[in-house]
């Protein structure tokens, strides 16, 4: 990993297809110095989305974490 970047453990669970099917997904994201919350969050929903062929703005997000993976 390239100095600076710190390596963020998410989760995150979406709503979908009106409302009758839910994924919960996680993962490592590697955060760069200066990003923020909100990058790192639709980030993962844009990459989440894509993994499951949920198109722009048709989902419902019922959980999200995001903390550092290192303990």
């Amino acid at each position: 990993m390239t100095s600076g970047v710190r390596e963020h453990h998410w989760v995150l669970t979406l709503q979908y297809n009106n409302g009758r099917q839910l994924a919960t997904r996680q993962g490592l994201l590697p955060v760069q110095p200066g990003m923020t919350r909100q990058q790192a969050y639709l980030a993962v929903c844009q990459d989440v989305c894509a993994e499951l062929g949920i198109p722009d703005q048709a989902c419902v997000v019922t959980h999200f974490s995001l903390a550092p993976n290192q303990l």
